[in-house]
């Protein structure tokens, strides 16, 4: 089983209104084999901000 991809990833997608500072952060690991496994791990700064996915956040109800 090899690492092929470590993500930037929210342990929970965002309600309504919430931020990216509101929520818990690690890194979702995907495997050779399909399996995956979270990481519960504070990404850096540097790599909230290179992240790839998990980008969209919903729009507060108005």
């Amino acid at each position: 089983m090899k690492l092929i991809c470590r993500e930037v990833w929210w342990y929970e997608p965002p309600k309504p209104g919430q931020t990216e500072a509101d929520l818990r952060w690690g890194f979702l690991e995907i495997y050779s084999d399909r399996s995956t496994k979270w990481v519960d791990e504070r990404p850096t700064a540097e790599q909230m901000k290179a992240r790839k996915s998990c980008r969209n956040f919903p729009k507060a109800d108005d």
